[in-house]
């Protein structure tokens, strides 16, 4: 019997670690800390997370068969790149599903979020000193917490998982770029905040509709400039 709960409570810890590595995975791929463009080292991944390469085997196998990896010839892993179409359709179901969950979290986001995100913002703004890479990282995680804000407050698990999902397949398409113009987005995310705040479910609705359109015509022209 000891050995029965012995073997049991190893599972359920090599599980949780699974599960955590997981977690920790996805959050890298929706950051690019796992680049689209390089094989991915499960040693040095290991390394980084504290783990064994068991539950991290684990957890990589599980993102593949969600398509969010693809193996190479050898066997070797990378985050995959979506094509262009696959990325259009994704944006387009983004315009719509985004401003729903806006409209439907108009005036349910807490005070204390908002206003975190506004001054996050601001701090943003009031350094344009800081070496470009980290500005960009600090943008993308600005974007990501207000957007799972207003997902989180929309009332729907169901939403916020397809949500979710069509986010990190769409950031399979390119590396995040600093927008052309940082003060323009900043005041996207400002025009969201404050229709969130005034529970405008109109406004949010299209202050969001605004956002998706001008990621997607930024990287759009990006793309022609290549």
């Amino acid at each position: 019997m000891q050995g029965t709960e012995v073997a049991t409570a190893g599972a359920s810890l090599a599980g949780s670690m699974a599960e955590s590595a997981y977690a920790h995975l996805h959050e890298m791929l929706l950051t690019h800390r796992l680049p689209l463009d390089q094989p991915i080292s499960e040693r040095g991944l290991a390394a980084d997370l504290g783990i064994s390469r068991t539950p991290l085997r684990e957890a990589l196998r599980r993102l593949e068969g969600e398509g969010l990896l693809e193996r190479l010839p050898g066997g070797v892993l990378r985050a995959r790149r979506i094509t262009v179409e696959e990325f259009l359709e994704i944006q387009q179901l983004r315009r719509l599903l985004e401003g729903e969950a806006a409209a439907a979290a108009a005036g349910a986001v807490e005070a204390e979020t908002l206003a975190s995100l506004r001054a996050r913002i601001a701090a943003l703004l009031a350094t344009p000193d800081r070496p470009l890479p980290e500005r960009q990282e600090e943008r993308l995680a600005i974007d990501l917490d207000l957007h799972r804000a207003i997902a989180a407050a929309a009332g729907s698990v169901t939403l916020a998982r397809l949500l979710e999902d069509l986010r990190r397949r769409m950031l399979l398409f390119t590396t995040p770029r600093a927008p052309d113009r940082l003060e323009e987005v900043c005041a996207q995310y400002g025009a969201i905040i404050d229709a969130l705040a005034a529970g405008d479910r109109e406004a949010a609705r299209a202050a969001m509709a605004e956002h998706v359109d001008a990621l997607r015509s930024g990287i759009l022209r990006h793309l022609a400039r290549l």
